[in-house]
């Protein structure tokens, strides 16, 4: 499997760039100040106002909640390539990726379950921005769904250096079903204890973006799935990667769109140097999330190093993002190995 950095670095940029107007939408919430930071990672940043729209007085299940003190780790590997008793030991948030596929997924139910018994809750990579052609559900579908590859009207285009994947739009109603209830439902029956949603950052394209252009129904269609994804599995968390802060300010159904989701990421934060701008939408998600009436919110980085004997970048990333008040993981790009850092502190469930 194509590492998450590989499938999502790309649409990161095209995103930053949607932020200074290139790419015409997405950046109405960022601020112009900028933030710095030294060698130890001590950073200075003004995080930007958020006005929420939609009801904030909502409920919100206590089985949606990440551990307070998360030590996470994202493993797209097969159960047999990893220790899973060692994994379940020493994180207590793990994303894998649970598509049963053909019928010989990386975890089955029984090893999920197991992943779970130590307490550590377990997502499942969902991409919901764009779609693989090597999912069975890219050709094979069940009556009643459209595929990706039969959805024409909802491709958006080629994801950019990829052959296999193509952006979606996240507004198309027979693309909404077949993610929510077909592809996210297969998840859900596995045993997961949520997903983590890929390509979100697509609502933030913008009309006129070069690479997956998302307009404004598009937009909205992006935070009604997730919506959707919500009364569907009201007990499920849903975490995004590299979420906009312009969907901080949207709504679906009357209902706030950060009280839909239970965590925000995004990827190489620290590493290889800082990038101040996906600091600063981190900073913006975090303190926006935590005036709200929830007992908690993740905010994370996942930073990536040569490999699991770089230990010393590995804690410079690791140091970075703690001393911000984030949850970090740090790992190989491609995410196909754990690395079992020696300065992971012990994990506590919820």
């Amino acid at each position: 499997m194509r590492s998450l950095f590989a499938r999502c670095f790309f649409g990161a940029v095209l995103f930053l760039a949607a932020l200074s107007g290139a790419c015409g939408g997405g950046g109405g919430t960022q601020s112009s100040s900028g933030s710095s930071t030294g060698s130890a990672g001590t950073t200075s940043s003004a995080t930007s106002a958020v006005t929420l729209s939609g009801s904030t007085n909502v409920s919100i299940a206590a089985a949606r909640n990440l551990p307070a003190s998360a030590v996470w780790a994202v493993y797209y590997g097969t159960a047999a390539q990893a220790n899973p008793t060692q994994l379940a030991s020493s994180f207590n948030v793990i994303v894998i990726d649970a598509d049963p596929g053909t019928g010989s997924p990386n975890f089955t139910p029984a090893q999920i379950t197991a992943l779970k018994a130590k307490g550590a809750k377990v997502l499942s990579y969902l991409n919901v921005g764009a779609c693989e052609t090597w999912r069975t559900y890219w050709t094979t579908v069940p009556a009643g769904f459209e595929s990706c590859g039969a959805n024409t009207a909802a491709q958006l285009g080629q994801y950019s250096g990829y052959s296999d994947e193509y952006w979606m739009n996240v507004g198309n109603a027979a693309y909404q079903n077949l993610i929510v209830n077909y592809v996210a439902s297969r998840l859900a029956a596995t045993g997961v204890d949520g997903f983590m949603l890929d390509n979100i950052e697509i609502v933030g394209h913008g009309a006129n973006a070069a690479q997956g252009p998302c307009n404004a129904a598009c937009t909205q269609g992006g935070l009604d799935l997730v919506a959707q994804l919500r009364t569907e599995f009201p007990n499920l968390t849903i975490m995004l990667n590299n979420a906009p802060t312009s969907a901080l300010s949207g709504s679906s159904g009357g209902v706030s769109f950060p009280m839909l989701v239970d965590g925000n990421f995004a990827e190489q934060v620290f590493l290889p140097s800082l990038d101040s701008s996906l600091l600063q939408e981190l900073q913006t998600w975090k303190s926006t999330e935590g005036k709200l009436p929830r007992s908690a919110f993740f905010t994370g980085t996942l930073d990536y190093v040569s490999s699991c004997s770089d230990s010393t970048d590995a804690q410079n990333g690791w140091n970075a993002s703690v001393a911000v008040g984030f949850s970090p993981s740090i790992a190989t790009s491609a995410l196909d190995q754990v690395c079992w850092w020696s300065f992971l502190p012990a994990v506590t469930s919820n």
